[in-house]
């Protein structure tokens, strides 16, 4: 909880959003959040994933989690796609990684 609070943490603040406004956005009071963010280990769930739905996290099985070697192919990707004249985006790097991920995974399961 404490790795899960800290991202939250992490991810409002790139957001540019304050305790107060994230919880208002997600339905919870800012007291929860801090608790939340502190890695507070009894949290009603339905109130976790509705702070982590506004802040745009997704939540994947294990085997779905990038790996480095995922990693190090979607980099020599935009390597590639940058030498072309055609850099990825942050959004675009995201979405090779994720068609990278679920290449793997299709493949383990064959």
């Amino acid at each position: 909880m404490a790795d899960l609070g800290a991202s939250v943490r992490a991810q409002r603040r790139r957001l540019g959003l304050s305790q107060a406004k994230l919880a208002a956005q997600a339905g919870v009071s800012r007291e929860w959040l801090g608790r939340l963010e502190h890695g507070a280990r009894r949290l009603e769930a339905d109130k976790v994933l509705s702070v982590l739905q506004v802040l745009d996290f997704s939540l994947l099985a294990k085997d779905e989690q990038p790996t480095q070697a995922d990693i190090s192919k979607a980099q020599k990707v935009a390597w590639t796609m940058a030498l072309e004249a055609q850099p990825l985006t942050d959004e675009g790097f995201q979405k090779v990684l994720r068609k990278i991920v679920a290449h793997r995974v299709a493949r383990s399961a064959a």
